[in-house]
C-alpha cells in the first residue's frame, strides 16, 4: 500500500473516531503526498455513510433492549471500560 493511500486511510480514521488533533496531523500529511480537496472530500463522505449507519444500527439496538426491558443499569465497577459495570463488552 502506498504512502499516501494509508495517510488517507488515518484521515477516515481520525474522522470517525473524533480526533481533531490526528485530523490536524494527518491532513497536511495526505496533501504532502498529493492528496487532493476531492480525495479528502471523498474520504469524509465514506466515513459519514459508516458513522450514519454505525449509529442507526445501535440505536435500533437500544430500542430492541428497552422494548424488551433489558434496561437494567448496573453499577460503574472498576476495570469497566464502558462504565456499564459488566467488565465484560468494552475490555
Amino acid at each position: 500500500m502506498n504512502e499516501r493511500t494509508k495517510e488517507l486511510i488515518q484521515v477516515a480514521t481520525a474522522v470517525a473516531v473524533g480526533c481533531t488533533s490526528c485530523l490536524e496531523y494527518h491532513v497536511p500529511n495526505a496533501r504532502e503526498l498529493g492528496a487532493s480537496d476531492g480525495d479528502l472530500q471523498e474520504v469524509l463522505a465514506l466515513v459519514r455513510q459508516v458513522k450514519l449507519t454505525a449509529t442507526m444500527k445501535v440505536d435500533e439496538f437500544a430500542e430492541d433492549m428497552f422494548r424488551s426491558r433489558k434496561t437494567e443499569l448496573n453499577v460503574v465497577t472498576e476495570g469497566s471500560s464502558c462504565g456499564c459495570g459488566s467488565g465484560s463488552c468494552c475490555s
